[in-house]
């Protein structure tokens, strides 16, 4: 701005600029380009910093799904044995709603696992009761009860679900059988991890299988807040 004023101080007594409406138009031209020229660097610097923003917002996601990678599903069974598998959430957060299971390579349906408790009146295995009944449907198939959480550095074992399966797996070659585990973050948001370390992220919760049931309303004092879409979101009373 400085040297604008003095080149047009310049051309005013050199007489190059003759009268004050010349010298007026000249100063709104040198002015004009000047604020273009201003514009122009603020949107190159707000293009900038979006492109920066983007960078770290790119780097924290794949971050994220570095952490959720460290869950680990780890089949113990083999063929011709009842499914068991280990699930260890060595990633930095918690997760919730951990349904297991296993697939054979071209038989349909699947094998079912639950995490179980000792009964300390019969000493019998039983269903842990932090185990959850939220039926959903994933390719195809529905998957009934899943682990309600899983806190960092935990190792849950699963074990087959005998009452929807009471055979065991198929004497087949033990590449035909892969445990899966689908399982949501903090966020809401859906994973899949398999035995062979695959990890996707799913784009939407699986969906929720919904029965016809008689609903009890509570009094009024109570909000009835009717099925929910996302069994992640479900907090019990």
């Amino acid at each position: 701005m400085l040297l604008i004023a003095v080149l047009t101080v310049a051309l005013w007594l050199s007489g190059t600029v003759a009268s004050a409406a010349t010298l007026t138009a000249y100063a709104t031209m040198v002015l004009a380009v000047g604020t273009v020229g201003l514009a122009w660097g603020a949107i190159g610097t707000y293009v900038e910093q979006r492109r920066q923003l983007t960078a770290q917002q790119h780097q924290l996601e794949l971050a994220w799904e570095n952490d959720i990678a460290q869950v680990i599903v780890r089949r113990i069974s083999g063929p011709g044995d009842y499914l068991r598998v280990n699930v260890t959430n060595n990633s930095s957060r918690a997760i919730r709603c951990v349904y297991v299971w296993a697939d054979i390579d071209g038989i349909s349906g699947h094998y079912e696992a639950v995490v179980q408790d000792t009964d300390p009146n019969s000493d019998r295995a039983i269903t842990s009761r932090r185990m959850r009944v939220f039926r959903i449907t994933v390719g195809g198939s529905e998957l009934y009860r899943c682990l309600r959480t899983m806190l960092p550095g935990d190792t849950e074992a699963f074990v087959q679900f005998t009452q929807t399966s009471n055979e065991p797996l198929l004497n087949v070659d033990n590449a035909w059988i892969k445990a899966q585990a689908i399982f949501a973050d903090i966020r809401g948001t859906w994973w899949k991890a398999s035995e062979d370390g695959d990890l996707e992220m799913l784009p939407e919760p699986p969906s929720l299988v919904t029965e016809n049931r008689p609903v009890m309303r509570r009094t009024a004092s109570h909000v009835y807040r009717g099925p929910y879409a996302n069994p992640a979101e479900h907090q019990e009373e």
